[in-house]
């Protein structure tokens, strides 16, 4: 698999449950999957201990965990998965699910998925997008 296929596989994961946690609850807190040298996934998280962490916190700390792996190679690629307030393609604030997905031979990119939540609090969702990613792991 190229390392494109291999974070399609980490995209293809992640992106069903925060959608499904965006129906549910209209939110969620970052969260993170990894694929190991052998090929398996694995999700990966973070708890220091208190119930209603600041999502930013969480987000810091899966990059460290990533990091972490990625340093000592015990990973392929790295998804880490939140929820942000971005400008629409128009140029108009908007919310999105994001997920930024690396690979170890030099593939990073984000994807997006916007979202609006309408009446009766029903969550439709928009066209992914993709961008150059930031190579915050590998």
């Amino acid at each position: 698999m190229t390392p494109k296929e291999q974070c399609e596989v980490l995209l293809d994961k992640l992106l069903p449950f925060a959608e499904d946690q965006m129906k549910k609850y209209r939110e969620f807190y970052p969260f993170a999957a990894v694929i190991l040298m052998d090929d398996s996934v694995e999700l990966t998280g973070s708890y220091d201990g208190n119930e209603h962490p600041e999502s930013k916190d969480i987000l810091a700390d899966l990059i460290q965990i990533h990091k972490q792996l990625a340093a000592e190679d015990k990973i392929k690629a790295s998804g880490i998965v939140w929820n942000a307030g971005i400008a629409s393609a128009d140029g108009k604030p908007t919310d999105a699910i994001i997920v930024s997905l690396e690979h170890k031979d030099d593939y990073s990119v984000i994807v997006g998925e916007p979202y609006k939540v309408g009446l009766f609090k029903k969550v439709t969702f928009g066209n992914l997008f993709a961008m150059e990613g930031k190579h915050d792991i590998f």
